[in-house]
């Protein structure tokens, strides 16, 4: 199993994020993560990311941190810190260097690589504030690949981006997972988790559901998740 979760708890102060929070996530696959504002989506992710310590529980990865690429929300990035595109993907390569920290003609060329795939290439020298949504999406992307990362941790990627460079993303993390990469996403949309996701993981403080999308995505677990009656299930007559 790629990550196993039991018993997870976080709190800010007395604030409860996530209580007794327990899973388990396969790999080759893309999994939603959803919940209402406050339900512990970006909490959860971050733990796993590891950049944020749970309270209480454990949580265990099979495979090296520096194989976990982490693509925080657009609202935490600095957009006017003097960085170019080429240097925030060759940023990938921090955790591979040795013991000097010097770029080597092998990690040059990865950087090159994940510019091309993502179509980034003429792109290499623009800083990235002036990027639009869909652009520094895929400046992360290229940088995750740049990495040779197995798991991408995605906290709401599609957030300030439009119908068209969503669909393009889409399409982008469908192939990391025919490479066999593990992609989580957080995620807000409910119109598109059946066409998205693989698997989901409901949250509201603490586990609503997780499983196959086509098994507990349903009005049930939903409602349990957000309250109230939910408009993309609708209702019998």
């Amino acid at each position: 199993m790629l990550i196993e979760v039991s018993g997870l708890g976080v709190k800010y102060d007395d604030i409860v994020a996530l209580k007794d929070v327990s899973l388990e996530i396969g790999g080759d696959q893309i999994v939603g993560i959803l919940g209402p504002n406050g339900s512990g989506k970006s909490t959860l992710i971050k733990c796993i990311a590891g950049v944020l310590k749970p309270t209480s529980g454990d949580l265990k990865l099979s495979i090296e941190r520096k194989k976990v690429a982490y693509v925080p929300q657009r609202s935490s990035v600095d957009w006017d810190f003097p960085a170019s595109v080429k240097d925030v993907v060759k940023q990938g390569r921090y955790p591979h260097l040795g013991l000097f920290g010097r770029y080597s003609k092998s990690d040059e060329s990865k950087v090159e690589s994940a510019l091309e795939r993502m179509g980034l290439r003429e792109l290499g020298s623009r800083q990235i504030g002036e990027l639009s949504g869909g652009q520094a999406q895929r400046v992360f992307l290229a940088r995750a690949l740049a990495q040779e990362a197995e798991l991408l941790l995605l906290d709401e990627p599609f957030q300030g981006v439009d119908a068209v460079s969503e669909a393009a993303l889409m399409k982008v993390l469908k192939q990391f997972r025919q490479d066999g990469k593990t992609v989580l996403v957080v995620h807000h949309d409910l119109q598109t988790v059946q066409e998205y996701f693989d698997r989901v993981i409901l949250l509201n403080q603490t586990l609503v559901a997780s499983g196959e999308t086509s098994e507990v995505f349903n009005a049930q677990n939903v409602k349990s998740a957000y309250g109230g009656r939910v408009a993309i299930f609708p209702e019998a007559p």
